[in-house]
């Protein structure tokens, strides 16, 4: 077994070390280490074997390993998958932890039997790959910066999905709401909008509209435009669609708006956020 050490992988002025794996062929095998790790399966399912437990995970799965956890991953049928990867020192946690304060229940998360992990949709999934693209941005040299991100995407991560309040949402979201969920996912259905949502949903309108805030936290128009900027992010990275052509075909109607909305969410423009990700190569 290989036992990874924080000097030898982490770079102090940072304090974190992130890679994104397109290939299983490329990760260590059995393996501990000094640090902690976070891991997010972006495409793909996988097994992890964790602490002698062999378990299947699937695309979502964002898993949170603790120093001295045993893991390493073996290929599930022929398909390969691919993950994020962010690793990060002892001294980032207890940082993380000073400033959340004794309301954000670490103890829980770290002495768990087995690695705490939670799901992310498709579009959360395409929301942390656009954030580790954007952390690929900055210059090496800029290390304090990269430093601030870093803590800033962390931070982010444990509040949304390993606090207590994040576990009591997910665990009691009614079955007809995820069932709308999953629904509201398909392309003619965000493309049709609120209509569609509420014809969907056979709910009252008011009704509706204080459990997507509830669970979702999101207006029903924010929550469908989610839908449609997750869309519209595919197109501008895997197509060579004129920006107006990527906003009419993701259901907005009006260009402005859809650059503000665009912003407002990945926090650059729709052309700068291609030409970004043009010139991004993920290290592999």
């Amino acid at each position: 077994m290989i036992r990874l050490m924080e000097k030898d992988l982490i770079d102090p002025e940072t304090e974190a070390h992130f890679f994104y794996h397109k290939s299983l062929k490329s990760i260590t095998g059995e393996h501990d280490h000094d640090f902690f790790e976070l891991f997010l399966i972006t495409e793909g399912n996988v097994y992890h074997i964790i602490n002698g437990t062999r378990e299947l995970i699937t695309e979502g799965s964002l898993v949170f390993i603790r120093p001295d956890d045993v893991h390493y991953y073996e290929k599930h049928g022929i398909k390969d998958c691919q993950l994020l990867n962010l690793a990060f020192p002892k001294v980032t946690l207890e940082a993380l932890y000073q400033y959340l304060g004794k309301g954000f229940y670490i103890e829980k998360l770290l002495n768990s039997k087995t690695p705490p992990y939670t799901i992310l949709s498709r579009i959360e999934i395409n929301q942390m790959i656009s954030r580790f693209q954007m952390l690929a941005t900055i210059p090496n040299e800029l290390k304090q910066e990269k430093k601030t991100e870093l803590r800033a995407l962390l931070a982010e991560i444990f509040i949304n999905y390993y606090s207590e309040r994040h576990q009591d949402i997910q665990s009691s979201i009614p079955e007809w709401l995820e069932n709308l969920n999953q629904d509201m996912k398909k392309t003619e259905n965000f493309i049709a909008g609120l209509p569609r949502l509420h014809e969907l949903s056979s709910k009252s309108p008011e009704y509706l509209c204080r459990m997507i805030k509830k669970y979702y936290e999101k207006t029903p128009t924010q929550w469908v435009n989610d839908f449609r900027l997750n869309y519209a992010v595919n197109l501008m990275t895997y197509t060579d669609d004129d920006i107006l052509v990527v906003c009419l075909d993701s259901g907005f109607e009006n260009l402005s708006h859809f650059y503000h909305l665009f912003k407002k969410k990945f926090h650059v423009s729709p052309s700068k956020y291609r030409k970004l990700n043009r010139k991004v190569a993920i290290p592999e």
